[in-house]
């Protein structure tokens, strides 16, 4: 069994971390493979890309935070990954430093539960090109540099639905809706209901709300003007700017990512943990 390591070589305590960890699987004789920017950072010669750490691992393992995994989750291959949190929120990354090893020792032992999370699909056509985008969390359309309010136009299943004037539309998984949508007024959903939520960027329309549609649905969107610095992004990490005949449709991907459940948890005590449910504010 071979793990690839994904590591945020932004905070020293991940660098620390991970040294410590490939100290532990040397001396248990354990394969491992290292994203070649934090190899090179740990003088580690077992590095090479993320596409090739996502192709060759078994197990994949993020050290950082839900960021962290998230653009590990792009090149997984439905490999299971397990996210050890060195960020704040850490909703995807569901593992503390001190729950790592029994975890990594439950793995060895292939005794673990994976949960398996729906993802965007984004179809971007101009005439008879396109490029295919991927997200766990969310794809959004925004305006980028555009100094006005733009519209953006929704269908779903070829029907009308909505010209919306606002900074943006955002389309969540229910994995992503604790993230962007939920900042943007959207509802939190909990992780495998068969839902995406379409939530408006500060909409300049009174009567505008998010909007919780089916998962099977095919949704379309569009941004009416002259202008060509709107931009498409997909988890915060893949990044393209659209022109002005741009489609962009939107569906649940084919291929899911699978991530390895802490079974000490459950959602809704991360909601109260996270979220300070129930604590009172002075």
């Amino acid at each position: 069994m071979t793990f690839g390591l994904s590591i945020n070589t932004q905070r020293p305590d991940a660098l620390t971390i991970s040294e410590t960890l490939i100290q532990w699987f040397k001396e248990r004789q354990i394969d491992f493979l290292v994203e070649k920017n934090a190899a090179k950072i740990l003088g580690e010669k077992r590095r090479c890309s993320l596409e090739t750490l996502g192709k060759e691992s078994d197990i994949l393992l993020s050290l950082g935070g839900d960021g962290t995994l998230l653009r590990l989750a792009h090149y997984a291959n439905s490999k299971p990954i397990l996210g050890i949190n060195l960020g704040r929120l850490g909703f995807l990354a569901e593992f503390t430093v001190e729950e790592m090893y029994p975890a990594i020792e439950r793995i060895l032992k292939k005794n673990y539960t994976l949960e398996t999370r729906t993802q965007l699909e984004a179809t971007v056509s101009v005439g008879k090109k396109k490029k295919v985008l991927r997200a766990l969390n969310d794809v959004i359309i925004e305006r980028g540099s555009y100094p006005r309010i733009p519209t953006i136009t929704l269908r779903i299943d070829n029907h009308l639905v909505s010209d919306y004037r606002a900074d943006g539309l955002i389309v969540s998984t229910s994995t992503g809706s604790t993230a962007y949508s939920m900042s943007a007024g959207g509802p939190i959903i909990v992780p495998k209901s068969r839902v995406f939520v379409i939530t408006p960027i500060c909409p300049h329309m009174l009567t505008v709300r998010p909007i919780v549609v089916s998962e099977e649905k095919q949704i379309e969107l569009s941004v009416e003007t002259p202008d060509e610095g709107f931009v498409l992004n997909c988890d915060g990490s893949q990044q393209l700017k659209l022109s002005t005949q741009a489609r962009v449709r939107i569906c649940k991907s084919d291929i899911g990512i699978s991530i390895i459940a802490n079974e000490k948890r459950n959602y809704y005590d991360v909601l109260r943990q996270k979220f300070l449910w129930g604590k009172e504010y002075l």
